[in-house]
């Protein structure tokens, strides 16, 4: 029987790096200043939304860079997508509120 090195199988099926989530300085306070039930929200969905597109490039290097636009909870929220730097960055936040 042959001895299998599981580094060389590790480095013929390499894994697809993971989106972080960067939010930049600037937005720092905004992100701190939001309700914190909607701060949790906005939060939640960036992570959320790094984590899908993780799993769909999952071996489809692309180096791709695209911008994407929600409402969360109320927020507009301006994020970039960085394929080859495999980073999601919050570039935009605007708490809408809903006085009654």
């Amino acid at each position: 029987m042959d001895h299998v090195n599981v580094t060389d199988f590790a480095e013929a099926a390499p894994r697809p790096r993971a989106f972080t989530v960067l939010i930049p300085r600037a937005l720092q306070p905004i992100v701190n200043a939001l309700p914190t039930e909607v701060r949790q929200q906005v939060l939640s969905e960036l992570f959320r939304v790094a984590a899908l597109t993780t799993q769909q490039r999952a071996g489809n290097v692309r180096g791709y860079t695209y911008a994407l636009r929600m409402e969360v909870a109320g927020c507009a929220v301006c994020v970039e997508m960085d394929d080859a730097r495999s980073r999601l960055m919050l570039t935009g936040l605007l708490f809408k509120r809903q006085d009654a």
